[in-house]
């Protein structure tokens, strides 16, 4: 069974971003999920809500990234890599517990090295690690409750940023568009197409419902039992809801406009029979 591994990257430098990137996408045998923040504050978020089992470093000064995140990273058990420069004047220095390792960023350009690299790093500790089903489901559905809250926090931001790149992408594509000739424009149209698909994936959605419904538990089907005219979007709609998501997260989430969620929460209410005062999180979380 391949195993999977989440892997936090923090880089201000974007070209070195890039190359580590195409490097975790050489094929072996572990799955890496990537995570990535270009600011020290986003990255430590991360760390916070993950518990991922490696991070990377990749700042103008790795020294302060590295007091700040060292004491979290001890606290759980997480290896740090460090990118450094030969051009940097002074060693960086961390605390005798924590798990340290350098990579010199002259070798980025060799795609494979960093990869095969941190695979040792995950191979040394293969001896103590406990064989964890690969996919969030299947944790979920034996019962993994401990790292349940954890899971939920890291599924989310996965999809969060999934949706955040394929509107850039869409973004980009719609610049293209009156630049090119018709056969490039089917092309574009497909990609587009390719993206919707993506993101209305129904096995994502299946996944989330699945953890959702064991932190809470008939939710769902309470909600479908007293209004039974809300739609699988409409339930959906809800559950980002009641896990106190805002405008901006639901609307990176599902792809569509500031002005759709609000459209859709006031139909909601609606269709709840919800008076304009009531608020509609607040009458959620009451379920």
């Amino acid at each position: 069974m391949v195993q999977e591994k989440s892997i936090v990257i923090g880089s201000d430098d974007s070209s070195h971003l890039a190359a580590v990137m195409r490097s975790l996408e050489s094929p072996d045998r572990f799955r890496k999920n990537v995570l990535y923040a270009s600011r020290l504050t986003d990255l430590i978020r991360l760390i916070q809500s993950m518990s991922p089992d490696l991070v990377i470093i990749d700042f103008r000064n790795n020294q302060v990234a590295l007091n700040e995140i060292s004491a979290f990273a001890v606290a759980q058990h997480i290896p740090l890599v460090c990118l450094t420069s030969g051009q940097d004047h002074a060693p960086l220095c961390w605390g005798d517990e924590a798990i340290v390792f350098t990579f010199p960023t002259e070798q980025l350009s060799r795609s494979p090295f960093l990869n095969a690299w941190i695979n040792s790093i995950f191979l040394l500790h293969a001896d103590h690690a406990v064989e964890v089903p690969s996919s969030l489901a299947e944790k979920v559905r034996m019962g993994d409750h401990t790292a349940m809250g954890t899971n939920m926090s890291r599924y989310v931001l996965e999809l969060d940023q999934k949706m955040e790149v394929l509107q850039k992408v869409k973004e980009k594509i719609a610049a293209l568009y009156p630049r090119v000739g018709d056969p490039v424009r089917a092309e574009l149209c497909a990609i587009v197409n390719a993206i919707k698909t993506s993101v209305g994936d129904q096995k994502l959605w299946d996944d989330f419902k699945l953890m959702f419904e064991q932190t809470n538990p008939l939710f769902l089907k309470y909600l479908s039992q007293r209004h039974p005219q809300l739609t699988p979007i409409d339930l959906k709609y809800c559950c980002y809801l009641k896990m106190s998501m805002s405008n901006d997260d639901i609307r990176n989430l599902m792809g569509i406009s500031q002005e759709s969620v609000r459209t859709h929460k006031y139909r909601l209410k609606r269709k709840m029979d919800l008076s304009k005062d009531h608020d509609l999180m607040e009458y959620l979380h009451s379920v």
